[in-house]
């Protein structure tokens, strides 16, 4: 049962029931360090064990060592990151503490060796513990143990929470450029109601001498925007849905205005979980927008550019809903300031809401008019991947890039860097090819290639490249991250990088030096196929749109 050498004499090993049974049915007082073969004994404290016993010299005191994960009664101390010391008397339970606070157990292994002695001596009498109770200092920790990953579970979330508000940002971003012509109106549910009409008449059935009294249904109309419909002029109304929100997509909604959501009074955010919203959406007439841009210069004849028309039926149509004013802070006598409500408390509960830029139009959309985003080219932000950043020296380009290549589905960016401190990277290139262009030389002994790896089965993918000696590994999966982040934030794919930007200055320098001219001779005339006229579009009056669900 014991080891050879110094710690087997000091210290007796249990790693199974007998040799359990085999302890607790010798004499003396025993301390017990009970722990599990995924952490190991207490090593360190061995020093003190040893110092203690020598101190007290008495031929009462034991030492051992107990491997939890297979001995029956110990069970509850398993996959326990902490040692658990127990102390026996004649094999009886009489204490437990936990951690590795030497002097405390030093000062507890004296006092409880006297306590032994007089209680042999039947001088005092001592209260055994059961080996399936749990102790006072057990509970405890138990609970220090709960609140520690409460509190972390908390701060894991905060961080998860913040990475995603990124990676949307980002997400709303791109997709703003594809609904530039769209933008949308919501109404909140105590402005939605429900009537009863008649059905109409089905034009197949037969007419008969009596007509049949008329089945009514039931419809649910909002007439708050009907009110409104009136004043969307050139606007059209060109889809409406019902919603039902969820906490988590009422925040997405609002996902660039918590302002506005978190000024509502309890009652109406409650109304929006429990009701549907009625919302529309509006486009702006593509030609009549054409003119505009034309008779202000914003393009010309002779060019194929696209209009830009970011913030401008945010602007018309927030101006319409809000006056010169803000969801927060509606102009008297604006439509938002008409159809608001005030409740018996006095409080003012918004009736309608549109978004006043780009960003919160496109987070509106998403939830709204899901399906109409999604065909026009939304993807829904996924987060981030566990991770991990690996850092070279870039000498070590030559036997990292083919690892790159062969691992190209678990490498989630690579690239080269001036220099590789996280809070200012300086991006190089992403392309091994233009860094040979550039020269090597002109980078400097600083420069790294870094790179980002998915965590995959027992790490094996990392491992390829840990062997080839990097500078940096994330200590984690988590951490690699934020790490990440860093130097590939989520617009890495739009960066160009210096070399990118050098190259291209050079070329310009080169046409320069060599005088060559693009431009069209003398006496020659460019030659422009005639565009054709834009199609007339049915332009649907807003005013005569009918409102109803």
């Amino acid at each position: 049962m014991a080891k050879k050498g110094g710690q087997a004499v000091l210290q007796e090993e249990i790693n199974n029931d007998d040799d359990w049974t085999k302890i607790i049915e010798k004499p003396g007082m025993y301390v017990v360090d009970v722990y599990t073969e995924w952490c190991g004994p207490c090593i360190p404290m061995t020093a003190y064990l040893k110092k203690i016993k020598l101190e007290l010299g008495s031929e009462n005191l034991h030492y051992a060592i107990a491997k939890s994960d297979n001995i029956t009664v110990l069970k509850r101390f398993r996959q326990k990151s902490e040692s658990y010391w127990m102390f026996f008397y004649d094999g009886k339970l009489v204490n437990i503490i936990i951690g590795t606070n030497a002097p405390r157990l030093m000062q507890l292994i004296v006092e409880e060796l006297e306590q032994y002695v007089k209680f042999k001596n039947g001088e005092v009498q001592r209260e055994f513990i059961s080996l399936t109770t749990v102790t006072n200092e057990e509970q405890k920790k138990i609970i220090d143990s709960e609140n520690y990953q409460k509190q972390k579970t908390r701060k894991e979330k905060k961080i998860r929470d913040f990475r995603m508000v990124k990676v949307r940002e980002h997400s709303l971003k791109q997709f703003s450029v594809n609904i530039q012509m769209q933008t949308c109106v919501v109404f909140f549910p105590h402005t939605v109601k429900c009537i009863m009409v008649e059905a109409p008449v089905e034009e197949d059935v037969k007419e008969l001498d009596k007509p049949p009294e008329p089945a009514m249904v039931e419809k649910t109309v909002c007439e708050v925007a009907n009110l409104c419909a009136s004043k969307y002029e050139e606007l059209i109304v060109i889809e409406a849905n019902e919603v039902e929100l969820t906490e988590d997509n009422l925040n997405e909604m609002f996902f660039m205005e918590k302002e506005f959501l978190e000024s509502f009074p309890q009652e109406l955010v409650e109304q929006l979980l429990s009701k549907k919203v009625y919302s529309v959406m509006l486009s702006m007439p593509i030609i009549k927008h054409e003119i505009d841009a034309q008779e202000v210069g914003t393009e010309d004849e002779n060019t194929s550019e696209p209009i830009d028309l970011m913030g401008v039926i945010e602007q018309k149509l927030s101006t319409i809903i809000y006056g010169d004013g803000t969801p927060l802070n509606p102009s008297p006598s604006s439509l938002a300031d008409v159809h608001k409500i005030i409740n018996e408390s006095g409080q003012k509960i918004p009736s309608l809401y549109t978004p006043i830029n780009p960003l919160s139009k496109a987070s509106a959309l998403t939830i709204l008019f899901n399906e109409f985003c999604k065909n026009n080219g939304y993807i829904a932000p996924q987060p981030p991947l566990p991770q991990y950043l690996v850092i070279f020296d870039i000498n070590k380009s030559n036997i990292v890039l083919p690892i790159i290549e062969d691992l190209e589905e678990k490498v989630v960016h690579y690239g080269f860097f001036r220099c590789a401190d996280p809070e200012k990277p300086k991006l190089l290139c992403k392309d091994s090819e233009l860094l040979a262009t550039y020269g090597t030389d002109k980078v400097g002994k600083d420069a790294k290639l870094v790179l980002s790896v998915l965590r995959d089965d027992k790490d094996k993918s990392l491992l390829r490249f840990v062997d080839v000696g990097p500078n940096y590994v994330s200590p984690d999966h988590e951490s690699g991250i934020d790490d990440a982040i860093k130097f590939f934030p989520y617009d890495f794919d739009e960066l160009d990088g210096e070399v990118k930007l050098w190259l291209a200055q050079q070329e310009v320098q080169d046409e320069e030096d060599t005088g060559v001219d693009h431009g069209l001779g003398e006496g020659e005339e460019g030659v422009m196929e005639e565009e054709d006229s834009p199609q007339d579009q049915p332009q649907e009056s807003a005013q005569s749109t009918v409102v109803g669900i």
